[in-house]
């Protein structure tokens, strides 16, 4: 089989309110977007064993991307770990030769695929979306937690990106293969992780500014954002003390 010109990669774990919503606008735009239309794209959606009806919801869609430039899979990767390990899990699977993965509350507009897709062809290895989370999150707690995170990962990696967990990253396959292959970290603060790897190999990373993000119900954010920013302070101690040991390259 012919690889794809691009895959998509979606972790949805106890996502049974919005995706099967996700799936239908995904699979509209796949069949109407003509820049898409003429690509191979491998759509990978990633459930984590669940108690709701998120698998059940899922096959349900399948039929939706029948379509000829699309090739869908529902990827069962077992008991729940985190969303670093379904990403990972995902990504390890995929042979795009693009490879992104999003949110499964399409938070970012579909759109932007192309205009990430197209930034990757033109040389860049990792590109990811950024967000003004003060003007979209409603959350002001949430968001404060978040912008002093960023702030610390600044100053403890030395990567000045201003936003490192907007849920919408796409790679250049080799990266993909690269930073995935290297993680160690399968829980929130996976995103932290990946791109200290790609850094630490001299991969392009490239933000681009996700001005129409939106902040969407049903979020998956269930546990509590104090026990969230400590398990990410030590998750920030981890990718610090390899870095410092040469354990990315």
């Amino acid at each position: 089989m012919n690889q794809p010109d691009l895959s998509i990669v979606i972790p949805a774990y106890c996502e049974e309110r919005r995706i099967g919503k996700t799936l239908e606008d995904l699979a509209k735009y796949l069949k109407q977007d003509e820049f898409l239309g003429r690509k191979l794209v491998e759509v990978m959606v990633v459930a984590a064993d669940a108690p709701d009806r998120t698998h059940e919801i899922i096959a349900s869609k399948q039929r939706l991307f029948r379509l000829n430039h699309v090739i869908f899979t529902l990827l069962k990767p077992g008991q729940r770990v985190g969303k670093g390990r379904d990403v990972m899990y995902g990504i390890l699977h995929a042979r795009g030769k693009y490879i992104m993965f999003m949110d499964a509350d399409l938070a970012t507009p579909l759109h932007h695929v192309k205009e990430f897709f197209e930034t990757c062809e033109n040389g860049s290895d990792v590109v990811i979306g950024t967000r003004d989370l003060f003007r979209y999150r409603s959350s002001k707690v949430r968001n404060l937690f978040s912008i002093v995170g960023n702030r610390l990962y600044q100053l403890t990696t030395g990567i000045s990106i201003k936003d490192t967990h907007c849920g919408f990253k796409m790679f250049t396959y080799e990266a993909a293969q690269l930073c995935f292959a290297r993680l160690t970290i399968l829980g929130w603060g996976f995103d932290l992780e990946v791109l200290a790897i790609a850094k630490a190999n001299g991969l392009t990373i490239l933000p681009i500014r996700i001005d129409d993000w939106e902040d969407k119900p049903y979020s998956t954010y269930q546990d509590n954002i104090l026990q969230i920013t400590l398990s990410t302070v030590g998750d920030l101690g981890k990718v610090k003390a390899r870095q410092l040991t040469g354990r990315y390259i």
